[in-house]
């Protein structure tokens, strides 16, 4: 289990990772506030908590990857990448 505070509200999160998900090949299936996505044998389930806003007033949400760690860093190269315009 990996965690990651992102700085956006959880919808946004919810989105993006829904993205990034579907671009790795992954069968996605949302719930209020979790992500579970299969692909063959492989499975992510991702937990998302909104955490308020920062002393910047950026919203922020905690995100719970129960993933293989492989998988955990190509969500997050792919965020990155997506994020920064790549």
């Amino acid at each position: 289990m990996m965690r990651h505070v992102f700085g956006m509200s959880a919808e946004e999160a919810k989105f993006e990772l829904r993205r990034v998900l579907e671009r790795l090949g992954f069968q996605v299936k949302e719930m209020d506030s979790e992500i579970l996505a299969e692909k063959g044998s492989k499975a992510v389930r991702i937990s998302l908590k909104e955490l308020g806003r920062s002393e910047l007033n950026i919203p922020q949400t905690e995100v719970v990857f129960e993933c293989e760690e492989e998988i955990y860093r190509s969500i997050l190269e792919r965020l990155r990448l997506s994020r920064m315009g790549g």
